[in-house]
């Protein structure tokens, strides 16, 4: 089996990526010698001394979940905290950066420490609608993702309500995969 530009899956622009790249690598392992007992995995890398190769050339999940959660510790991340992703579509992108734009201002203020955006996703126009996505880093605190989710319905009914935003499909995603 061969895993061609592995560095596409290990750099790409998500919190996600090393375990993604982890979990398809070692299933293609895992394949590769289901049937005569004993196969060979070839992985296409530029950068050779990335750690998940290395837990990917031991069969080592235990160890790639030991050195991963610091990081989602330190910067963070599930499940450490809780994610918000908010999404927004629009046939205009100047419309869509708008009402993202408006959006973050309300949540700049209610949680200042917390606002990742707006930015345009890795992937920012699918089927003719241009994507803009803002991202909140909740602690778990059960009141504050309470909070956050009645300011985005209210944010967006706030935004609905304005005829130039009417037309914008608004979509929160909460730990979203």
């Amino acid at each position: 089996m061969g895993i061609l530009d592995a560095d596409s899956i290990i750099h790409f622009a998500e919190f996600r990526a090393n375990e993604r790249a982890f979990q398809l690598m070692e299933q293609v392992s895992g394949r590769a010698g289901r049937k005569d007992g004993e196969g060979k995995v070839l992985i296409q890398v530029a950068d050779t001394a990335h750690p998940v190769l290395g837990y990917v050339k031991a069969h080592d999940y235990r160890l790639f979940f030991h050195n991963e959660l610091p990081f989602r510790q330190q910067f963070g991340y599930p499940p450490y905290a809780r994610v918000i992703r908010v999404t927004f579509r629009h046939r205009d992108k100047a419309i869509v950066e708008a009402a993202a734009g408006f959006f973050a201002i309300t949540l700049k203020k209610e949680f200042p420490a917390y606002l990742i955006g707006p930015a345009e996703p890795v992937i920012a126009r699918v089927r003719n609608q241009y994507l803009m996505e803002l991202m909140l880093k909740l602690p778990k605190d059960g009141q504050t993702i309470s909070f956050a989710k009645h300011v985005i319905r209210q944010q967006t009914a706030i935004l609905h309500n304005d005829r130039k935003f009417r037309s914008v499909v608004i979509i929160p995603d909460v730990d979203a995969l």
